[in-house]
């Protein structure tokens, strides 16, 4: 059977080697200045600072630069994602790329503006896994990937959404890059214009100018055409020129895991091996080894029993019900496996700690694995579930040099004991309540406080009636 000479968009492939690109980049300029004048809807271009997001944003910001003054009048959103888990190396790259273009904006007087979205508190990766107990993602559980990227892009373009009415979501998307893209591209093509619909955002609508563009096309234009930002591009080919894929930026949960990509997470435990630290390794980056250990060890206890409960939160009170009814409860399994709990308690200590470990051997390099933020708000769900208060502080003064995290109840202990004897309520649920509480009294409007008291209590209830019937079972 004759090789097909077609690229999985249904795209004729022309031969790299020996052949001249023939593409006029100006008829796609000129497709851009006319979309742009089209209307007033709002632009918002996606980047993540490979080499189809960064030509996007050179075409349009040669095209902003070549109008009239006074006919730049539509304001452009740059939206640039920082997961703040995403391999060290490109992040402070993307980061420094990031200050150089909103510098030349601003020195250009451009209405654009390059904004970096990152998740909110309760959803980073180290709040869920640590905090929370959630295992490691792989490909059957990737709870990750929403809550990064995929939540503070849509929630930004619901707003914008709502404050225009509808607006233009600009991608660097090819359908050379795989057949489910061009799939994709056209599925939501809208007939008699340049535009696709918004498989999310009703309103929202994507416009990708380099939708029939080979990669070969893409670097030649970038070759041939510097960044306005000042920043070469020949270190951008040698950051993604050895590979066919990059980091991606990413609007719905149909996209492949970034650990698939030359970069992506570093904690990436959906695929087998870390492509990228690997890389950066091989080329004399040792510095990397810890961090793609401590990756490495995250995937293995990922399956290990004895790192998890036994059941997760809904399946505790399904047991209890049937323990108290003397009925004998059968695990729920899935893909023919039982399925585990999240990370036990000695076990999310146990990553906290070689964490810290490991940010104490990036400091030298300023690069941050943790915020300070985090640890708090892991402290604040390990007190919710009724872990002692002092748990993270005690770890957090072992490993690193911060300041004190914990609330600080030392001055209040005896006020503690006098109120747990005299309501019969015992102290550590009194510490849980209270931190509620704090957490709640620097808001205007105390929405859901009612309903987080009665959740912690309800959750000290289970606890404990699961010890008491595991406790009298043990003694039979």
């Amino acid at each position: 059977m004759p090789k097909s000479n077609l690229s999985p968009g249904g795209i004729e492939i022309k031969e790299i080697q020996n052949t001249l690109v023939e593409r006029d980049y100006s008829l796609t300029l000129e497709e851009i200045k006319e979309l742009y004048l089209k209307d007033n809807r709002p632009w918002i271009i996606g980047y993540s600072g490979g080499k189809d997001s960064t030509c996007v944003l050179q075409l349009i910001y040669r095209m902003l630069l070549e109008l009239p003054e006074q006919k730049r009048n539509k304001k452009i959103h740059v939206l640039s994602s920082d997961v703040l888990v995403e391999n060290p190396i490109v992040r402070k790259r993307q980061l420094a790329v990031c200050n150089k273009i909103n510098q030349q904006i601003q020195k250009d007087k451009l209405p654009m503006a390059l904004e970096i979205l990152t998740p909110e508190l309760n959803d980073t990766f180290w709040v869920n896994l640590i905090g929370r107990g959630y295992p490691s993602p792989n490909k059957w559980f990737r709870w990750c990937t929403d809550r990064l990227k995929i939540k503070p892009m849509t929630k930004y373009i619901k707003e914008k959404v709502k404050e225009n009415g509808e607006v233009i979501i600009i991608l660097g998307t090819r359908k050379s890059e795989s057949s489910s893209r061009a799939h994709t591209l056209d599925k939501y093509s809208i007939k008699g214009t340049n535009l696709k619909k918004h498989n999310g955002v009703p309103g929202a609508f994507v416009y990708a100018p380099l939708e029939d563009w080979l990669e070969i096309e893409v670097w030649d234009y970038l070759d041939k055409n510097e960044s306005p930002w000042g920043i070469s591009n020949s270190e951008l080919k040698r950051l993604y020129g050895k590979d066919d894929t990059e980091i991606e930026f990413i609007l719905d949960d149909t996209t492949k895991p970034s650990g698939t990509s030359r970069f992506g997470c570093w904690v990436c435990t959906v695929v087998d091996k870390d492509r990228a630290l690997e890389s950066f390794i091989e080329e004399g980056k040792d510095w990397l080894i810890p961090l793609l250990e401590f990756r490495n060890w995250l995937k293995e206890i990922r399956n290990d029993e004895t790192k998890r409960e036994k059941f997760r939160k809904v399946e505790k009170q399904k047991k209890l019900v049937a323990d108290s009814l003397g009925k004998e409860y059968t695990p729920e399994e899935r893909y023919g496996h039982k399925v585990l709990g999240p990370f036990t308690f000695e076990t999310r200590k146990e990553i906290l700690k070689r964490l810290l470990s490991l940010q104490t051997l990036m400091d030298e390099r300023e690069i941050n694995l943790i915020t300070p933020e985090e640890i708090k708000a892991i402290e604040t769900l390990w007190i919710y579930e009724g872990y002692q208060e002092s748990s993270v502080s005690d770890i957090v003064e072992e490993k690193r040099n911060f300041d004190d995290y914990s609330l600080n109840y030392e001055e209040h202990i005896e006020e503690l004991k006098t109120l747990s004897e005299k309501n019969n309520i015992p102290e550590n649920l009194i510490q849980q309540l209270i931190h509620v509480e704090k957490d709640f009294s620097s808001l205007s409007r105390r929405v859901g406080i009612f309903e987080k008291l009665d959740k912690v209590i309800d959750e000290y209830v289970i606890n404990e009636m699961s010890k008491e019937l595991s406790e009298a079972n043990e003694n039979k």
